[in-house]
């Protein structure tokens, strides 16, 4: 399994990743649904089958009532260089929630029911913990700011205002402002680390002992769909449905680093008080933080029917139009140091920024048996191409597409995600089943080969866009397709009173791509006899797994 490299977040989230995110669905509705590994295309009857496909309310005959409250636990084992580490997070869910209410016409034969419904189903979880912690005597994260800060005058980096009045990067500013480096030249101009060592003559710096490193990255929230459904039963052998799906999201990431000087001995500085007098300052430790929060509307409508050709046979069939979403995001960052003479902090203003985002469209196929009252078999198809995901401006002010770099990006690197979903229920009992279920998503992205001969992926061809764009400095030249796959396996138990009530329990087991991040970028960097090392920052390898827990408690009437 393979997931693209991450490197550390920008202000602006709008990328490749960020679009998959809110436009991929995941489909968890009620517990019977989720046992079922959400093959429920052909199936119906179910308020978890109604995202998936509008004719399931048309199925049954009577109107429901349920509430599913479940539990979301994230566990991530984290391979840094020289060390190993585990991490969960348990997360309080509400995956289902929903009212249907059907009308009989009395009609023997055409149409024999009308279904309306408000379903609430969640299509997506972020919940996502990572914490490592490992040792590193080569590069470090205020060493790669005071990098990032050359050429930039120290007046610049020192004043708040040049958060709105300078191009300086937010998180270079924040660095400088909370104790994380300093110049060193009479221009003002160069910079170097508290984590880091100046040489006697000052024409190179570097890590002069071990640094005790922490990376902490948390990712919270989910994606809801709220549905207005219509179902309609045509002679209880072909139904057909529409939804008006209002999708909603809240994504919170974190980003936090820290690093401490395992020997302060060895980061001693030199610095010169009021009255101009040099002390020696030793180093303790420094902080970094990145906080975005994301706010997500939409709207979309899928159409579907299932035809049921012999009594034990269901075909069904459904398609989602491509979504409209507008995307609100609020970020921060903040930094601190700490010193044997004192501690120091600062945080960016607040930063926003609003966009839309076109979604793909999504096709969903499903052939199920139902065996009377001793079990039924269902198996699910799932298509997207995300290819035609697109980036627009909600305020335009020119012809000028702004998102056009990303678009361009979009189109050619984003894939299609093929997802096989199946589901097998026995009756064990007139009241009690047992469910078992599976899905497996294949999403693909695309790499290519340029005419230099290296391989491009989309974060490198965004970076370097107007060498192919404006400078055809380059070409890509052939296309690959890299695979990210997602398996989930789920178990359950269904109990059915001879009355109204009803209850489902359901837990689903995840395995996620593994996926690779550094929490800075690399720069050039020497050691301490002045030899140039450009060590590579630090890579951590994450492997996530995920257990989703889910009780349904309804009521038919």
């Amino acid at each position: 399994m393979v997931s693209l490299f991450a490197a550390t977040t920008a202000a602006d989230a709008q990328g490749l990743e960020d679009a998959v995110r809110y436009s991929q669905n995941d489909y968890f509705g009620t517990a019977r649904s989720m046992a079922l590994g959400n093959a429920m295309t052909a199936l119906g009857g179910d308020l978890g089958s109604i995202g998936i496909n509008p004719a399931g309310s048309a199925v049954a005959s009577y109107g429901q009532l349920t509430i599913t409250p479940g539990l979301s636990i994230s566990n991530v084992r984290t391979s840094a260089p020289g060390a190993s580490s585990r991490s969960s997070r348990t997360k309080v869910t509400l995956p289902n929630m929903g009212l249907t209410v059907n009308y009989s016409t009395g009609r023997e034969r055409g149409l024999k029911g009308i279904t309306f419904g408000i379903i609430a189903n969640q299509t997506a979880q972020y919940n996502s913990y990572a914490n490592s912690n490992f040792l590193n005597s080569q590069t470090s994260k205020a060493a790669e700011a005071a990098f990032a800060a050359g050429g930039y005058a120290e007046s610049v980096l020192g004043d708040y205002n040049a958060y709105e009045n300078s191009d300086v990067p937010w998180d270079v500013l924040t660095a400088y402002q909370g104790g994380l480096f300093g110049s060193y030249n009479a221009y003002g101009n160069r910079y170097v680390a508290v984590t880091e060592a100046l040489s006697p003559g000052g024409s190179y710096h570097y890590v002069p002992g071990p640094l005790s490193q922490t990376s902490i990255v948390s990712r919270e929230g989910s994606k809801n769909d709220l549905i207005f459904n219509f179902g309609f039963n045509m002679s209880d052998n072909f139904y057909f449905g529409l939804n008006i799906g209002m999708p909603s999201a809240k994504y919170s990431y974190t980003e936090t680093f820290y690093e401490a000087a395992v020997n302060p001995e060895q980061f001693l500085m030199t610095v010169y008080n009021e009255d101009n007098i040099p002390e020696d300052v030793y180093f303790y430790s420094a902080s970094y933080g990145y906080n975005l929060v994301t706010d997500v509307d939409g709207l979309y409508a899928k159409f579907g029917f299932i035809v049921r050709p012999l009594p034990a046979l269901r075909l069904g069939a459904a398609i989602q139009t491509p979504g409209r979403l507008t995307v609100s995001e609020m970020w921060q960052y903040t930094a601190g140091s700490s010193f044997s003479d004192g501690d120091f902090s600062a945080s960016s203003p607040t930063g926003e920024y609003s966009y839309g985002l076109r979604t793909p469209y999504v096709l969903d196929l499903g052939v199920a048996v139902v065996l009377g009252q001793f079990g039924l078999l269902s198996v699910d198809y799932g298509f997207s191409d995300f290819g035609v995901m697109r980036f627009f401006d909600i305020h335009p002010d020119s012809f000028e597409d702004p998102f056009y770099d990303l678009n361009e990006t979009n189109r050619l690197f984003a894939g299609v995600s093929h997802n096989l979903r199946a589901g097998l229920e026995a009756r064990l009992t007139r009241h009690f089943s047992a469910r078992a279920g599976l899905s497996f998503l294949r999403r693909s992205e695309r790499c290519w080969t340029n005419s230099q001969g290296n391989m491009v992926y989309a974060d490198q061809f965004i970076n370097d866009f107007y060498d192919y764009y404006e400078n055809h400095l380059v070409e890509l030249v052939s296309r690959s397709n890299v695979n990210s796959d997602t398996f989930s396996y789920s178990f359950g138990l269904g109990y059915s009173s001879d009355r109204s009530f009803f209850a489902d329990f359901a837990v689903r087991f995840t395995n996620y791509p593994d996926s690779w991040f550094s929490p800075y970028y690399d720069y050039d960097n020497f050691d301490a006899a002045g030899n140039t090392v450009n060590a590579a920052s630090p890579v951590l390898t994450n492997y996530r797994k995920a257990v989703n827990m889910a009780l349904t408690l309804g009521w038919r009437f």
